[in-house]
């Protein structure tokens, strides 16, 4: 592996693990056992660094995102697709855990990062007009804003949510969790089919908690 290759993925297990915010471009050199004039070669600084992660995160998202035109047209296909979605982000979870606060220390990944939420907004309003049309929702128009808001503080916010609660889950486990709750908003829509789709995510959810 190439050395940036190395710096990228090393500083990306560093921050997704122990947090970005105390982790130095010396921090990043240690763990590599290559001197920081090695890693300034490279990279200059751990901004540079923030940067290119986001470039890698930001093009492998974008390609998620415009790959589900026409593609999600069950209830299952969108369950299929949520895990997707959160997958990707949790290999990149550094980034949502305390976004605020990153956002803030980086201006220029900040508009980088609302650009890629609009897409994601635009994506899952696609999504539900999509699954409006196949006849697997029944949603009033004059409701669809408020979905597609309260799934995006879903996906957008999960990862900081569960830093702050009692409960220690796992990546695999927070992922469920979280396409289960944002199922459940959907559900509602889905007439009488979604009783008994409510149903069968509710056996699926308590059987990986098995």
């Amino acid at each position: 592996m190439k050395t940036r290759d190395r710096i990228l993925q090393t500083s990306l297990l560093l921050f997704n693990h122990e947090g970005e915010a105390p982790q130095t471009a010396v921090d990043i050199s240690n763990a590599l056992e290559i001197s920081p004039g090695n890693l300034y070669y490279h990279f200059k600084g751990k901004d540079a660094i923030i940067l290119a992660l986001f470039g890698a995160f930001e093009d492998e998202m974008r390609v998620i995102l415009r790959g589900s035109k026409g593609g999600v047209t069950s209830i299952e296909d969108n369950w299929v697709y949520l895990y997707i979605i959160l997958e990707e982000v949790y290999d990149f979870r550094f980034f949502y855990r305390d976004l605020g606060v990153l956002l803030d220390r980086y201006p220029d990944l900040a508009v980088r990062f609302r650009a890629l939420v609009a897409e994601k907004r635009r994506t899952i309003t696609r999504v539900l007009h999509d699954l409006a049309e196949s006849d697997v929702l029944q949603l009033d128009p004059r409701l669809k804003t408020a979905l597609t808001d309260q799934i995006m503080m879903s996906i957008t916010f999960w990862l900081a949510n569960d830093s702050i609660g009692n409960e220690v889950h796992d990546g695999p486990s927070l992922i469920h969790k979280t396409v289960f709750q944002v199922m459940c908003l959907i559900v509602p829509y889905m007439g009488e089919a979604g009783f008994d789709a409510l149903s069968r995510m509710i056996e699926h959810y308590e059987g990986t908690l098995a």
